[in-house]
């Protein structure tokens, strides 16, 4: 989980009460704004890929024979999808995995403000960060949800991330392989088409930013119910 700054003593004080009340407000509207950033990057890049691959195999049928395979199978600009497309849906998957572990670094900082904790979720022993967070929440805040699957998931594609970035996405030689090729069942988008490496389409974006959303907005809900029952506790 990424070190995150100490807070400034002047605002160091009076920091849970005025984290009780703001019941996670300004969080909230920091990660959705990070999404919507991250959503328009893709979504805006994906269609110009669409269009510009369309705009060649527009020119490309000029000269092409109806039915004439061999044609299209030398000259088809693969390189849109192949190469441009798979390296921006790889750097989204990098981007937006580590946007969820930042916010989750966030709630487990306030989390541990709001109760007083001693204990701090980097204390916790434990390879996987999404593992100490979920155990940090659920003992200290007493968060009900997300649900086991939905952490799983999610832990899923954090593992992901790592292969991408430090295994150039041959997920073979990871040691979470047996993990990230299970993504395959959950997921649509994703395969492995040849040794393990990665191919992602455009829906897998979109499943999992939509997956990752839903999971910060569970973890919201939880949190502003701790700050409700310690509110009136």
């Amino acid at each position: 989980m990424p070190k995150l700054p100490p807070v400034p003593d002047y605002i160091a004080a009076g920091t849970k009460d005025r984290l009780i009340r703001d019941k996670g407000t300004m969080a909230k509207v920091l990660y959705s704004d990070d999404l919507e950033e991250l959503k328009l990057y893709r979504e805006t890049l994906e269609v110009f890929i669409h269009n510009e691959e369309s705009k060649e195999v527009a020119a490309l049928e000029k000269h092409a024979e109806p039915g004439d395979g061999e044609f299209w199978s030398y000259h088809y600009p693969y390189q849109w999808q192949d190469i441009i497309g798979s390296q921006l849906r790889k750097s989204f998957t990098v981007s937006l995995l580590s946007l969820a572990e930042f916010h989750l670094g966030l709630l487990c900082r306030d989390v541990a403000e709001v109760v007083e904790a001693r204990i701090k979720c980097e204390d916790l022993k434990g390879n996987s960060v999404f593992a100490r967070a979920k155990k940090y929440l659920e003992a200290f805040g007493n968060f009900q949800s997300p649900p086991q699957a939905v952490w799983e998931l999610v832990g899923d594609l954090y593992a992901l991330r790592n292969s991408i970035v430090h295994n150039a996405a041959l997920v073979d030689i990871d040691r979470n392989s047996a993990r990230i090729q299970s993504l395959e069942r959950k997921a649509p988008g994703i395969s492995f088409p040849s040794a393990g490496v990665l191919d992602l389409k455009s829906e897998f974006c979109t499943f999992a930013i939509e997956k990752v959303e839903g999971f910060l907005n569970d973890l919201h809900q939880e949190y502003v119910r701790l700050c409700d029952s310690l509110e009136t506790g």
